[in-house]
């Protein structure tokens, strides 16, 4: 079995970590030879994280994990609130509201994890894309 390539960073909940998070997903995937993907995890990606930011406010440290196995690119969020995203139908004159139906349309599979009490109370947003690319390091990695 193929081990995964992982990496983690801790981002400050604040207007421009949605555009930091953008940046790291790129630089990584580019490296690991997934770059096909990019496009399309950068903008779920900020979606997320913009979520994150509405909820715990810009005092909170986000956790970004982007994870590069055998055929996958995982992405999660962790943060400290116990809000959950809503996917809900946004209607034509609204502002927001949409950043969840696009992670659904796009990604293969999303979800959220609630943080075990012991850890606190907040959760993990995460969504996996397809890592199609013949030279992924991960996909090859032994």
């Amino acid at each position: 079995m193929a081990e995964a390539l992982t990496a983690g960073f801790d981002l400050h909940a604040d207007p421009r970590a949605a555009g930091r998070a953008r940046a790291l997903v790129a630089d990584l995937l580019a490296a690991w030879g997934c770059s096909s993907t990019s496009e399309v995890a950068k903008l779920l990606v900020s979606e997320v994280v913009t979520n994150a930011v509405r909820f715990v406010g810009a005092r909170e440290v986000l956790r970004l994990t982007v994870e590069c196995g055998s055929g996958f690119i995982r992405v999660s969020v962790s943060d400290g609130s116990p809000l959950r995203p809503v996917l809900r139908a946004a209607q034509d004159d609204d502002e927001s509201g949409r950043g969840m139906q696009l992670v659904s349309a796009l990604a293969e599979r999303w979800g959220v994890v609630d943080d075990p009490p012991s850890i606190g109370r907040g959760k993990q947003v995460w969504f996996e894309l397809a890592a199609s690319d013949s030279a992924a390091i991960a996909c090859h990695v032994h």
